[in-house]
């Protein structure tokens, strides 16, 4: 097989997304279901997702990376770390990145998976690059984050 299938949310994942369409839409009793649309969980930002749902996007994720770096990265730097979940500014990003291309991959035209190809899938990696810096993680050495300290100095300092 030249590519591989981009892999598919888990059923947890699907519904919240189905819903939300459901809303989107105005679909009698989908948003009602849910206790309307802001009540509804969204699965591109896992914080404020809840047991089965949040585990589910954390999974789903881990087979998204995985997918990504068999599919995209060339040289070791350009993987996404397997460290990833100890990294916040890739494990936000990631759930979106994942949704952007499931909604693509479910598309009936090519022009959302242009889209993830030139804009989002690229700019992530940028970021992700960028925020990675020239820490071992780029190489699978996992580095502690480097702003802890000023952060907590920041957190011990006196407000105002």
């Amino acid at each position: 097989m030249i590519v591989l299938p981009f892999p598919s949310p888990p059923l947890a994942v699907l519904h919240a997304l189905e819903l939300l369409e459901s809303a989107r839409r105005g679909d009698r009793g989908g948003a009602a279901q849910a206790s309307g649309v802001t009540d509804l969980e969204r699965p591109w930002e896992p914080a404020a997702c809840t047991g089965e749902l949040g585990a589910a996007v954390w999974s789903w994720c881990d087979d998204v990376v995985v997918w990504i770096n068999h599919e995209y990265a060339w040289r070791p730097a350009q993987m996404v770390p397997a460290c990833w979940p100890h990294h916040a500014h890739i494990a936000r990003e990631l759930p979106v990145l994942a949704v952007l291309r499931w909604e693509a991959d479910n598309a009936a035209g090519p022009q959302l998976m242009e889209e993830w190809n030139r804009y989002a899938f690229p700019m992530f990696c940028d970021r992700m690059a960028q925020r990675l810096g020239e820490s071992t993680c780029r190489t699978g050495r996992h580095q502690d984050w480097p702003a802890e300290g000023r952060y907590t100095a920041l957190l011990d300092a006196p407000r105002y």
